[in-house]
């Protein structure tokens, strides 16, 4: 398995990047969100080359109003799957892991630190690397070497 790191930069001034070796910092704002959407949304189309996205990770579900809770026996509600592969990225909460496919394709997201983690096959390693400037769409990419055990 080969496992890959993509983040659309700059990032939120983050003490484990800085501690990692990374220094691209700036506030996040519409525009930054909207190109990490992107970024999200070229990287799903690309990994669902490799078969269905399939959650396999707790689902995090949205929570209920309290009066809906009190006056209602409704069940919570799961959050759709692009929801679920953002919320770790802000939150505390557990990584999310979806599988594309039954190739050993995933995502995983989490540790509040707004990276996507690739695993793929030795074989497709090659291919992604090739695909990584389609995926990063208009803007640049930077093969950045860092300490990475600070972000994991």
């Amino acid at each position: 398995m080969t496992l890959f790191a993509l983040w659309p930069a700059p990032v939120n001034h983050d003490a484990c990047f800085k501690d990692a070796g990374f220094e691209d910092f700036d506030d996040a704002d519409d525009v930054w969100d909207a190109n990490a959407g992107g970024l999200l949304s070229r990287l799903v189309d690309h990994l669902s080359r490799y078969g269905s996205a399939r959650l396999v990770s707790e689902p995090v579900v949205r929570m209920q109003p309290w009066y809906r809770r009190v006056f209602a026996e409704s069940a919570p509600e799961a959050i759709d799957l692009r929801e679920q592969i953002v919320a770790p990225m802000w939150n505390k909460l557990p990584d999310c892991i979806v599988r594309f496919g039954e190739a050993g394709v995933a995502l995983r997201t989490g540790c509040e630190h707004h990276i996507f983690w690739i695993s793929l096959p030795e074989q497709e390693s090659v291919l992604f690397e090739r695909a990584v400037g389609q995926i990063a769409g208009p803007h640049p990419t930077v093969r950045t070497e860092l300490k990475w055990e600070h972000l994991l």
